[in-house]
């Protein structure tokens, strides 16, 4: 069976995978400077605190851990700059001598590979003390040749800012930082590379990793430090946490080809872009899963595995000797054609396609705990070229179909209804909490709910509603499997419904009407009035601050979960209206603001009495409004068509290029639907 996550699937032949291949990969967008930066520890600039920080670091195999430190990066022609701030109770650190083994302290480091060929990296540790050893690794470790540990970076700046006292066991310290600035002439002319004085064009994409290392420790008066590692019963020193922003699975940093993604970007720090994972990623993992296989096959036999029983399922069957191999797997999103040899040589062909991501609305709280049914609509849904499923229900519900997706190769989001919340038992235990119209009529009361019963809206600053908030995208995140979780109804109710709804509610809305206006409630209109000296005009509808007030207010809740759901590693995506300018003008919901991975406009042309060529004209649209800053998956509506007209639908929006398409939903998808979806990829991929 394919599926267009770019592998044929099946279990790996030669042993299971590291949980560290189930994780997305981290990826990351680096901005430029706008002013000159002081390298003192402490990044006290404007343009430190406009840089967006890294996801979180994990530990090394995986698992999440308490966040204890935040890490950002610019750069400019000279320099990249990285700043790391760390959490620590007791400070210490004994080596002084450049170039010593530093990781023997606690330490921070970071690794760039400049090309991504996972061969001529730099690595870079540091400690309190601000010693720094700073080594090139011709190749991984794993290859057997030795890394030049006496290479030194000319113009490498660093800096390190102590909050406490170094080496004394009589008092708690807070923590430090390290501030980097590191030459471009290092990172990307080394070894037998030509020195290059410029730096990076905009838009390369580097592979970088960071990881702090640290030891547990007591307090020994005898030691010169002040401190000395734990031991065992035994007397072996405990072994040292080790804690990475792309985990590789297991306790060995020198994996390249697992690290995080990093695009230099032209743009001034401070600017919202996104950053997707390669498509070429999962192949790529495939493909080094094997070479690592028959390293490791190599040591312990003394030459390559030549049984075919040794490749990988998605693995070409490889040119192999005893010395040598070459495999072989396609992206069957792109058509690229990648190649990884025993020497660890990676070369690829050019994309000769691009077919977009299918993403299905998925109601799992339908048939509750019944995986026989679920079972067999997944294996349909991954049949006709699903990719991606968003799974709405109950924490449990979700949690119990996430295994059965990617049994069939899917990813799963999980499906989570923000500032509409029908049936919230906690929300509903507080009035308060709820939107109220322009009449001071609240969601909160049935009889004064706008439009249908389930219109039950939170107030966007409501403290409160947004605690209670994120405790859900907490209890969504603690699921294994999923890669990210999907906002729904991240606006306000509909000021203005769309032009096909009218008539269905008897309304004639050619204007706002107060009844559909909110929200007034009277901590929104408080701190209207701190932001901007007095009260909403009365013909609210003409008065540009108090829009732009409610357009901020939705905004800013939206990126306060979406912030929470990063904190945890996961793909922040949001089901929004067609474009960020319709949306604004509808439902108080600039999605230009919001700090998504993935935008799911709802082109659902039926509803604005429009024919279906407007879906794809929203979706160009939405790309200029957005500056092409966000992936758009934009989702079609079954009722809308046809099995005779699907096939019309899909090349219309693949035509302006999304990263994917979102169908809506699967209790519409009927079989005939679903094979005319297959039938299209297929023609897709045979141009």
């Amino acid at each position: 069976m394919k599926n267009l996550t770019g592998l044929t699937l099946g279990t790996c032949l030669l042993g299971n995978i590291a949980m560290a291949d189930t994780l997305q990969p981290p990826t990351y967008v680096c901005q430029r400077t706008t002013q000159a930066i002081l390298i003192d520890g402490k990044a006290d600039e404007a343009d430190w605190k406009a840089a967006r920080p890294l996801s979180p670091l994990r530990d090394i195999e995986g698992p999440a851990i308490p966040d204890r430190t935040q890490i950002r990066m610019m750069w400019d022609d000279s320099y990249l700059y990285v700043y790391a701030d760390m959490k620590e109770e007791n400070l210490w650190a004994t080596l002084t001598e450049r170039d010593s083994v530093i990781y023997r302290d606690p330490d921070f480091e970071v690794f760039i590979d400049p090309d991504g060929d996972t061969k001529n990296y730099v690595e870079i540790e540091i400690n309190a003390l601000n010693t720094v050893w700073d080594l090139l690794l011709t190749e991984p470790y794993r290859s057997g040749n030795l890394a030049l540990h006496d290479w030194n970076i000319p113009g490498l700046k660093h800096a390190v800012n102590l909050r406490g006292t170094l080496n004394n066991p009589n008092d708690t310290d807070d923590g430090w930082s390290v501030e980097m600035a590191i030459p471009w002439v290092s990172i990307i002319g080394h070894s037998n590379h030509p020195r290059r004085v410029e730096a990076p064009s905009a838009n390369t994409t580097l592979r970088m990793n960071f990881s702090q290392v640290n030891w547990q420790v007591q307090a020994d008066a005898a030691a010169p430090c002040g401190y000395s590692k734990k031991t065992n019963k035994s007397g072996v020193t405990l072994p040292e946490s080790n804690h990475v922003w792309a985990p590789t699975g297991e306790i060995n940093i020198h994996m390249p080809e697992h690290w995080g993604y990093v695009r230099l970007s032209s743009a001034p720090v401070g600017t919202w872009e996104t950053q997707p994972v390669p498509p070429s990623h999962a192949v790529e993992q495939k493909l080094f899963a094997y070479y690592n296989q028959q390293l490791a096959y190599r040591n312990q036999h003394g030459h390559f595995n030549t049984a075919a029983s040794a490749v990988t399922e998605g693995v070409s069957a490889p040119i192999l000797t005893h010395d040598f191999f070459k495999a072989t797997a396609t992206v069957e999103r792109t058509g690229e054609c990648i190649s990884l040899d025993s020497n660890a040589t990676l070369t690829r062909t050019p994309a000769t396609r691009h077919i977009p991501l299918v993403y299905l609305w998925v109601h799992g709280n339908n048939h509750p705990g019944d995986t026989v049914f679920w079972d067999k609509e997944f294996r349909n849904y991954a049949a006709a070229g699903v990719n991606v499923l968003i799974i709405g229900g109950t924490a449990e519900q979700i949690a119990a179909l996430t295994p059965l997706a990617a049994e069939h190769g899917m990813q799963v989001y999980a499906w989570l209804w923000a500032v509409n919340r029908p049936g919230d038992e906690v929300a509903l235990q507080h009035p308060d909490w709820y939107a109220v119209n322009r009449h001071g009529k609240s969601c909160h009361a049935p009889q004064d709910r706008p439009f249908v019963e389930y219109y039950q809206f939170l107030c966007p600053n409501s403290t409160e509603a947004r605690a209670h908030l994120l405790t859900e995208v907490d209890k969504l995140a603690a699921l294994p499997g999923i890669i990210g979780i999907q906002l729904d109804y991240m606006r306000l109710p509909d000021v203005i419904l769309p032009r096909g709804l009218w008539e269905n509610y008897g309304l004639d809305m050619s204007r706002e009407l107060p009844e559909y206006d909110y929200c007034y409630c009277e901590r929104c209109q408080q701190l209207f009035r701190q932001q901007y000296g007095r009260h909403p005009h009365a013909e609210a509808d003409t008065d540009a601050d108090w829009r732009e007030f409610r357009l901020q207010s939705v905004a800013d809740y939206a990126n306060t979960l979406i912030e929470r759901i990063h904190s945890h590693n996961l793909l922040a995506a949001s089901a929004v209206f067609p474009t960020p300018q319709i949306a604004s003008q509808l439902v108080r919901q600039d999605w230009s603001r919001f700090h998504i991975d993935l935008a799911l406009p709802m082109v659902y042309y039926s509803f604005y009495n429009e024919t279906p060529a407007w879906s794809a004209n929203c979706t160009a649209q939405a790309t200029v409004e957005t500056q092409g800053r966000i992936p758009l998956a934009p989702g079609l509506h079954l009722p809308d068509t046809t099995a005779e007209l699907f096939p019309a639908e899909l090349s219309r929006l693949h035509a302006v290029s999304p990263a994917g398409i979102g169908i809506f939903c699967d209790d519409l998808f009927t079989p005939a639907l679903q094979q005319a979806l297959r039938l299209w990829l297929d023609k897709q991929m045979n141009k």
